[in-house]
């Protein structure tokens, strides 16, 4: 990871109070081995979490995304440039604090990096790290030097993609998503963000596509792979991605030979699925199978088919129950050739 800028700005705020004090910075935190590690720190935390996606509000009145779009557009940017964007993002917080009686304030990290070839603009709100992790020195912060830091005192996270706004790609910005609504609601209006959907969302629309689409055919045999075998090479090719990322395109190019068999697909039966997204750990189970041999009987099937035509029996742990028309009338022909 390489890391560019970092600055802090303190909001005070207590809960069930409306009195809200701005603390500002008017320097950038040295670039050193702890601040560096703190970043990199929040940004595996920001990993670790569930995403929520999004783009920006773009109307006349959008403040935090218009001081943004002014400072990309520039010809030239400094740290000067950087510092006083960030002063003037995070002033505009205070209105939609102000009326949130629940929300409090904390610490916002605001900071430009690098991480896997792609570079980031990313906000994160800490907390309860007064004497631990930053430490106020005059008019910007230092970084203690820590091992860790205790994920807990991240509040909220947010991340825009540069590479995607540039070209207005895809949902290019992000939030982490955590069960605190006195953050979400303020953060989330404080950017101006729309179009809100999950990364829990967007796995399962693709696996809703996976199995509407045509089957690829194996190019050795010709032959149509199976719909088991298509849904293992988009899990296998989801966890070979060290992002934990899911790229229509690559996967498309991956299973079809061409990168825009999905999204074609997906476009023309209006299923809205971003471009590139982080995929959801527990939803991408569904597109492997599970594998039983006990007890004398062998049962396979995907993980997707569960709870539809194959479920656990209600008070009975013993019995489990599978519902398919196609099984039924296999099961019926394989017993009358024994009669």
């Amino acid at each position: 990871m390489q890391i560019q800028r970092i600055i802090v700005h303190e909001v005070q705020k207590e809960a069930n109070r409306k009195d809200t004090k701005l603390v500002l910075s008017d320097q950038l935190i040295p670039l050193s081995p702890e601040s560096t590690r703190l970043v990199e720190t929040l940004s595996k935390s920001y990993n670790s979490d569930k995403i929520i996606y999004g783009v920006f509000n773009l109307d006349a009145s959008s403040y935090f995304p218009n001081r943004y779009d002014k400072y990309r557009s520039a010809s030239t940017v400094t740290d000067k440039d950087f510092i006083n964007m960030t002063r003037d993002q995070i002033s505009g917080i205070l209105t939609f604090m102000s009326i949130k009686n629940f929300a409090k304030g904390g610490y916002f990290l605001f900071s430009e990096y690098e991480n896997n070839g792609t570079t980031f603009y990313g906000i994160f709100l800490l907390r309860d790290t007064a004497g631990n992790t930053l430490k106020r020195v005059g008019n910007t912060f230092e970084v203690n030097s820590v091992e860790y830091l205790d994920t807990n005192h991240l509040a909220m996270a947010f991340r825009l993609n540069k590479p995607n706004y540039n070209k207005i790609e895809g949902n290019y910005i992000s939030f982490t998503k955590r069960n605190q609504p006195d953050v979400s609601e303020y953060f989330t209006d404080w950017i101006c963000a729309i179009k809100l959907e999950s990364s829990t969302e967007f796995t399962e629309k693709l696996y809703e596509i996976i199995n509407a689409i045509p089957l690829p055919k194996n190019p050795e045999t010709a032959v149509d792979y199976t719909i088991d075998e298509v849904r293992n090479m988009v899990y296998d090719h989801a966890r070979s991605n060290g992002q934990k990322n899911i790229n229509l395109k690559s996967l498309s190019e991956h299973i079809y030979g061409d990168e825009s068999t999905i999204q074609t697909y997906a476009t023309d039966n209006d299923i809205e699925i971003d471009t590139e997204f982080r995929f959801d750990r527990n939803a991408l189970k569904k597109f492997i199978q599970l594998a039983i041999d006990v007890d004398g009987i062998k049962l396979k099937f995907s993980r997707g088919d569960f709870g539809s035509k194959v479920r656990l029996a209600e008070g009975d742990p013993n019995m489990i129950i599978i519902e398919s028309k196609e099984f039924a009338k296999k099961l019926r022909s394989e017993l009358e050739k024994n009669v």
